[in-house]
């Protein structure tokens, strides 16, 4: 008997094959996906450094250039640090007010508050949210401490930033000589 040879191919081969590329696709579809949702959060993780790292470096530059008086204006408290300052941005005094708030999922935000001490114009906005917790660290006598009582003893402001497993603290030196408004 001779047998012809067949053209084509299976319908076993064909499943076989069939099969073959949509594991190829699985996986590729996978790998895609993975890449692409860990490339996002990276993405956002870098973005929120970014804000992070720009306020830092705003709020250095304040408390470098805040003017320390003895009077009403200033407070220095753990969730709670209220200055007067002369920024590059103006070429008047401005009272700075840093406040920690928590959030309804019983996170953080900072918030910065802007007054013109001339025309009394104010303005409010969020400047971090989302954090396990912020508070302000004042330097004075030597030691980090959680609340000061008159800005003249204080030679630096730190804030401490907590987020997950991560703890930033970045101190500010203040400079300048303290103004005594009673002493003159």
């Amino acid at each position: 008997m001779i047998y012809k040879r067949r053209q084509g191919f299976t319908l076993v081969e064909m499943l076989i094959t069939v099969v073959l590329v949509f594991l190829l696709f699985a996986v590729m579809y996978a790998t895609f996906f993975s890449v692409s949702n860990t490339t996002q959060k990276i993405q956002q993780r870098m973005k929120s450094s970014e804000i992070m790292f720009r306020f830092v470096n705003k709020f250095s530059g304040e408390v470098k250039s805040m003017i320390r008086e003895k009077n009403d204006e200033t407070s220095f408290d753990l969730k709670e640090i209220s200055f007067i300052t002369t920024t590059g941005e103006t070429a008047y005094p401005v009272k700075i007010t840093y406040t920690v708030n928590k959030t309804t999922e019983n996170a953080e935000k900072l918030l910065r508050k802007q007054e013109n001490l001339i025309s009394d114009y104010s303005f409010t906005f969020p400047v971090m949210d989302e954090y396990d917790s912020i508070s302000f660290l004042f330097f004075s006598d030597g030691v980090w401490q959680e609340y000061a009582d008159s800005p003249e003893s204080i030679k630096a402001v730190g804030i401490e930033i907590i987020r997950g497993t991560e703890k930033y603290f970045f101190p500010a030196v203040i400079y300048g000589a303290v103004i005594d408004e009673k002493g003159k």
